[in-house]
């Protein structure tokens, strides 16, 4: 029995979606880390070297080595305990796609040490859950790539309600920040094609545009459901 072209499509959206799943799971594993790495394993590697040098010195000196390392230890200590979770899939589906995003910037911004501005025109509506798991996706793998080719550029990210869908932009320049779609030169990531392909399963249009020199502007427009 053949299956019909409509039944195809949701296998294919189901499948993706398991893979999206996974990558947002694997995703947060690796924010986490790096997290700790980054910001925990430094203090922690400032106190060992504090601990090391304590042999040679004298009864007053040593005391108060020992004590700045103390509070080393104990910054370290309440910086593991307020490790923001990166964005959960279970977070996605309770408090939608915008919060989600929020919460990605702002976790992205304190790991690296980035300001990533986030402005929403207006409220706007929750998506159906394939569409906001899949749209975060996209948007999560393509804000990855800015923090890693920006250097020192701002990152701008907005979500404009607009008649029949929302825009989601994200430049790391003023200007590209303001202009449309396909103006500017196409440059397309190694996994472009895979992007393409999800956005292709939620009807939205990802276009990737940008300059030789590392400027670039993301734009995905996702329709609105009702």
């Amino acid at each position: 029995m053949m299956t019909s072209g409509i039944e195809q499509q949701s296998d294919r959206l189901g499948e993706e979606l398991l893979r999206v799943q996974l990558e947002i799971q694997e995703r947060e594993l690796e924010m986490i880390s790096a997290e700790i790495f980054d910001n925990v394993g430094q203090v922690l590697s400032l106190a060992k070297l504090q601990l090391s040098s304590h042999a040679p010195l004298e009864k007053d000196n040593l005391y108060k080595s020992i004590a700045s390392s103390r509070k080393l230890v104990g910054k370290a200590i309440q910086d593991l305990r307020q490790v923001a979770r990166p964005v959960t899939i279970t977070e996605i589906r309770d408090k939608g796609l915008l919060f989600a995003l929020a919460h990605e910037m702002e976790t992205l911004g304190r790991i690296y040490n980035r300001k990533i501005e986030f402005t929403v025109n207006e409220k706007i509506d929750r998506f159906d859950q394939a569409s906001e798991l899949i749209a975060f996706r996209l948007l999560q793998e393509l804000l990855a790539i800015f923090v890693e080719v920006s250097g020192k550029r701002p990152i701008l990210a907005s979500a404009e309600l607009r008649e029949s869908d929302v825009r989601f932009l994200v430049s790391n320049n003023p200007l590209l920040h303001t202009v449309k779609p396909g103006i500017a030169q196409e440059v397309l990531p190694d996994d472009a094609r895979q992007m393409q392909i999800r956005a292709e399963l939620i009807n939205a249009n990802l276009q990737i545009s940008g300059s030789a020199d590392g400027e670039l502007a993301i734009f995905l427009t996702l329709p609105l459901t009702h």
